[in-house]
């Protein structure tokens, strides 16, 4: 029989019976021939219908698992090298009643390279993405989109929100830290925050690359080259090879 009964509290993660058994309901999901609880809350078994779902502590059902093509809003909680763990709070603009976990990889953020997923977003950012797989635990996401992306940033010195300044450039009105994100069009908007273009890194003018690139190209040799019978390279006289 299954590992809970009705009326069992359980958690996201917790094991609930094998597929045989029961199958996958309300707020629960299936792996490897495994039922396992998808959110918080209480065991509802139907032994009529051989289903096991998971209901609010009202006896309410909890929405269902998000499916491919949902829009999605949550917290990055943890980033790693390569991925990023996320606290989904939102679905289609509407609240989740308990959080479930996502997962976003380094190659569902951006169609350009990135070297590493610190990068793109932090602990602490707001992201808005879309589901790309259905009833599964956690969900994986993706940020590929101009309307997804990272919704709202914290400076890593002051903890400060940070302000869009051009694309993916952000800065700290606080302590004017500099950081980037992969942010989304929408970036800012919804928490008041206005785009400032006039705090936008500078860019150097040609001018000023072509005289850094004199400036490193210039070395001694050069300067102590000089033509002509009385000229001297080395100390030395150098010797007019014309006739």
């Amino acid at each position: 029989m299954a590992d809970v009964k009705t009326g069992d509290l359980v958690t996201p993660g917790d094991q609930l019976c094998v597929i045989e058994e029961l199958s996958p309901g309300y707020g629960t999901y299936e792996k490897d021939g495994i039922v396992f609880a998808a959110t918080s809350g209480g065991v509802s078994i139907d032994l009529k219908d051989r289903a096991i779902r998971i209901l609010e502590p009202n006896g309410t059902v909890r929405l269902p698992l998000p499916v491919q093509g949902d829009i999605l809003m949550g917290e990055a909680l943890n980033v790693y090298e390569q991925r990023a763990e996320v606290s989904l709070v939102k679905r289609n603009g509407k609240d989740i009643l308990s959080p479930l976990a996502g997962e976003i990889h380094i190659s569902n953020v951006t169609r350009r390279f990135v070297r590493s997923m610190s990068d793109v977003i932090r602990p602490g950012d707001i992201v808005k993405a879309v589901a790309l797989n259905t009833h599964t635990i956690p969900v994986e996401l993706s940020l590929i989109g101009p309307d997804l992306g990272v919704l709202l940033a914290k400076c890593v010195k002051c903890g400060n929100d940070l302000t869009l300044t051009t694309y993916n450039n952000l800065i700290c009105l606080r302590c004017e830290h500099r950081e980037t994100r992969e942010v989304a069009k929408e970036y800012g908007h919804m928490f008041g925050l206005e785009q400032r273009t006039d705090l936008a890194p500078r860019r150097r003018s040609y001018d000023d690359r072509r005289q850094d690139r004199g400036r490193r190209g210039s070395g001694g040799r050069r300067n102590n080259y000089h033509y002509g019978n009385h000229s001297r390279r080395n100390g030395r006289p150098r010797r007019d090879s014309r006739r």
